[in-house]
């Protein structure tokens, strides 16, 4: 009983000082940097609903509480990111995330409190115009996302490396339709990246061996640049890879056989380059891929797939490769769809007129002839050998006519 007596004012104390902290107002300073963001004028923003173009978390310190984490959307063009604002919310703030929001960037470099704190950093569709310098002092970033915001350019030849030069925490990258351009990076500082992702910029030049040393990635993603050579070997040292999209560009060569060793694939992406040589039989070896894109491109030699691989497949493309063709004892048209059949000496033919026999057959010609059909053509009619004799007696008969006719005329 003495004991219960003890507790009961240190349960009071506990009990009132939850109460407080679930109560307790936004930091002043805070709310008037939230304020000139134009995100209204609530006493509480982070204790109510907040309103459409506005999302944040706050945490429950005393006495006042501060955000954690703020997301802009949708925001009037006049809003404008001011340095004053960003350095009120720095202390606390650890994500911050703009979207369809085009408000003016910010003018000065992030505070420095900012550039330390911050972990996760979203721009998509916003800001008009973002500079990679500003971006480069985050250092602390775990999670970065630049999309349909173009980039200010810069002097470097490795615009990307000017970005994560200094980002040695980053797990997920992406800078997407960008503006980004020059070469990809030589040397990578950001050994835990596991998705990477850098599709539609204007980014030339080979694809650099050191890209293997990021070895905890699973999506790599460099599609629609201008990336230009082969596919290198060392792609097969990066055996966590689930995804790999190099869709249009400029890369040429073969598949290396490297490629086998990444047991963990699912989607591989080709399409739309200038890729050459027979396609490699390994691919039918690699039992987790569910995607498989190898149209527009070079490709020569038969489709070296049966049903039973294509048939466990959720995509396959590999048409507009124009040297490609199937086997048609192995494929049908439906599971090779806009590859062409191959002719008796393993050679691409083009598809037969249709006729109402081609479409009974849904085949292609390859030079066998059903004797069956010798006395015929398509429609029923008499063959051309018919004809041809046909016409031959009837001329050896105009002939003799003549002959008897001229006779006749001499005497």
């Amino acid at each position: 009983m003495a004991t219960a007596i003890l507790l009961l004012p240190l349960a009071i104390i506990v009990f009132a000082a939850l109460a407080a902290a679930s109560t307790a107002p936004l930091d002043p300073r805070q709310l008037l940097a939230l304020r000139a963001l134009g995100l209204g004028a609530r006493r509480d923003p982070c204790g109510v609903a907040p309103p459409g173009s506005m999302n944040l978390s706050c945490d429950a310190s005393l006495p006042f509480r501060r955000v954690t984490s703020l997301s802009l959307t949708n925001c009037s063009a006049t809003t404008s990111v001011s340095t004053a604002a960003l350095d009120a919310l720095a202390p606390s703030l650890r994500t911050l995330s703009f979207s369809d929001c085009p408000a003016a960037p910010p003018r000065a470099l992030p505070p420095d409190q900012l550039a330390a704190n911050l972990l996760s950093f979203t721009c998509t569709a916003s800001l008009r115009r973002l500079s990679a310098v500003w971006l480069s002092r985050l250092a602390n970033l775990t999670e970065l996302t630049v999309a349909d915001t173009p980039l200010a350019a810069t002097s470097s030849p490795t615009e990307l490396a000017v970005v994560v030069s200094h980002m040695d925490r980053l797990t997920r990258l992406t800078v997407s339709n960008a503006n980004l351009s020059g070469l990809l990076p030589h040397h990578w500082h950001c050994p835990n990246l596991t998705r990477l992702d850098l599709s539609a910029n204007r980014i030339a030049g080979p694809i650099p061996d050191t890209l293997t040393l990021l070895a905890a990635i699973t999506h790599l993603n460099l599609s629609s640049n201008a990336l230009t050579g082969a596919i290198p070997t060392s792609i097969g040292d990066l055996i966590s890879l689930t995804t790999l999209d190099l869709s249009r560009n400029t890369i040429s060569g073969g598949v290396p056989d490297t490629v086998s060793t990444l047991p963990e694939l699912e989607v591989l992406d080709l399409g739309s380059n200038r890729l050459n040589g027979s396609i490699p039989l390994f691919l039918t070896e690699m039992k987790g891929l569910r995607e498989l894109n190898l149209e527009n491109n070079d490709f020569d030699g038969v489709v070296p797939f049966g049903p039973k691989f294509l048939s466990r497949l959720r995509v396959f493309r590999a048409a507009g490769n124009a040297k490609l063709c199937y086997n048609r004892s192995v494929l049908s048209a439906e599971m090779a769809v806009g590859v062409a059949p191959c002719d008796k000496y393993g050679f691409p033919v083009l598809p037969p007129p249709a006729t109402a026999q081609s479409e009974r057959n849904a085949d292609y010609d390859d030079g066998y002839r059903d004797p069956a059909d010798a006395g015929g053509d398509a429609r029923g009619g008499p063959s051309v050998a018919v004809l041809g004799v046909a016409i031959g007696l009837s001329c050896l008969a105009f002939l003799v006519i003549l002959f008897v006719c001229i006779c006749k005329v001499c005497r």
